[in-house]
């Protein structure tokens, strides 16, 4: 397998700039590793808060034992702050991940013409 096509595998498919990592560019895979491992960590935190929420609700009998209830607080959108941190976060992972995967693309394209000479 090519290194472009297996670079940009791994950047699409596994996590971005992991296809930066396989062809020993580190610096320039942090570039996409790190604000989608921050912005997946804000998204992860985001939906872990509202699941606790949602379970302390019910602990305390504030909400019935209804799917339609309980899935109706759950799929609510966030509001106030919550609501640009999702949006921002989402649009960061998204950038990345697509950018991540045509920069390794690109990148292992120039190692292979390289390799080949």
């Amino acid at each position: 397998m090519r290194k472009s096509v297996k670079a940009a595998l791994l950047s699409g498919l596994v996590f971005p700039g992991t296809g930066h990592f396989s062809l020993n560019r580190y610096p320039r895979g942090l570039i996409f590793f790190l604000p989608s491992f921050i912005s997946l960590t804000v998204l992860i935190h985001y939906a872990l808060s509202r699941a606790y929420a949602v379970a302390d609700q019910i602990e305390l009998g504030q909400i019935q034992l209804d799917t339609v209830a309980i899935t109706n607080l759950i799929s609510a959108p966030p509001t106030g702050i919550d609501f640009y941190k999702i949006h921002i976060s989402t649009w960061i992972l998204i950038i990345c991940w697509i950018a991540g995967t045509i920069d390794s693309f690109i990148l292992g394209l120039k190692v292979d013409h390289l390799t080949r000479k």
